[in-house]
C-alpha cells in the first residue's frame, strides 16, 4: 500500500500538525518503489551511484527512526499514555527495518548486482510493513494539542544530522503533494532552489541506473 494507512486519508485531509509527519512515510514509501524499479537494472558497474544514494536515504530513515524512538515517542506517551503498548512494537520494528538497510548496503558494497533483488524486496515489504504503524499514530497525534506536537517536532529537526537536513527539504517536496504547513514558505523555498541541484544530482544512480 503507497498511501496513508489511516483512512486512507490523502496529506491534506489531515490535521495541519500531522502533515509533516505524513509527508515523510509517502517519501519514504516513494524512494522504496524507486530502488525496487532500480535493481533489476543495476550492473556492477552502476552499484556506486546507486549506493551513494542509499546512504542518503538511510541516513533520513536512521534519523526518523532514532527520534521517533528518543524524543516524539516518549513525548507521546506523557499525553496518551494508552499508546506505550503500541510504541513499543514500533521499537521491535525498527530492529527489523535496520537488519533490512544493513542487507541492502552489504549488497550495493559487495560488486554483484544480481545479488541486490532478494535484499531490496526485503527491505521494501518490511518498510510498507512498519509503515502501517499510522494506524496507531495519527489517531494517537490528533488527540495532543498541535503546539505540544509541535514543539516535540521542532526537537526531532533539531536533531537531524547536517547531512539530512541539507537534503530534508527538496525530499520532502520530491514529485509528492505539497499540504499547507509542511514548512515554512523560506524553507520551501531553499528546498527548490539552493538545495535542489545538489539532491537532483544525488538521485541519478537510482533513477538512471546502469
Amino acid at each position: 500500500m503507497d498511501g496513508l494507512v489511516w483512512g486512507g486519508k490523502g496529506v491534506n485531509a489531515l490535521p495541519r500538525h500531522l502533515r509533516g509527519f505524513a509527508q515523510t512515510h509517502l517519501a519514504l514509501r516513494r524512494d522504496s518503489r524507486r530502488l525496487v524499479a532500480a535493481a533489476p537494472l543495476l550492473t556492477s558497474a552502476g552499484l556506486p551511484r546507486a549506493a551513494e544514494w542509499w546512504r542518503q536515504l538511510r541516513a533520513i530513515v536512521d534519523w526518523h527512526h532514532r527520534t521517533e524512538d528518543e524524543i516524539l515517542w516518549p513525548g507521546l506517551i506523557k499525553r496518551v499514555p494508552e499508546i506505550a503498548a503500541g510504541s513499543h512494537r514500533m521499537v521491535q520494528d525498527h530492529v527489523a527495518l535496520d537488519d533490512s538497510m544493513f542487507r541492502v548496503t552489504k549488497a550495493l558494497k559487495g560488486g554483484r548486482a544480481e545479488l541486490i533483488g532478494g535484499p531490496v524486496d526485503t527491505f521494501d515489504t518490511v518498510l510498507h510493513q512498519h509503515l502501517q504503524e499510522e494506524e496507531l499514530t495519527f489517531p494517537a497525534f490528533a488527540r495532543v494539542p498541535a503546539d505540544v506536537f509541535a514543539a516535540l517536532e521542532r526537537r526531532v529537526l533539531a536533531a537531524a544530522p547536517f547531512r539530512v537536513k541539507r537534503v530534508l527539504p527538496p525530499w520532502l517536496l520530491d514529485g509528492l503533494p505539497q499540504p499547507d504547513g509542511l514548512m515554512p514558505g523560506p524553507v520551501r523555498l531553499v528546498g527548490r532552489t539552493l538545495l535542489e541541484g545538489a539532491y537532483r544530482r544525488s538521485l541519478t544512480g537510482i533513477l538512471q541506473p546502469r
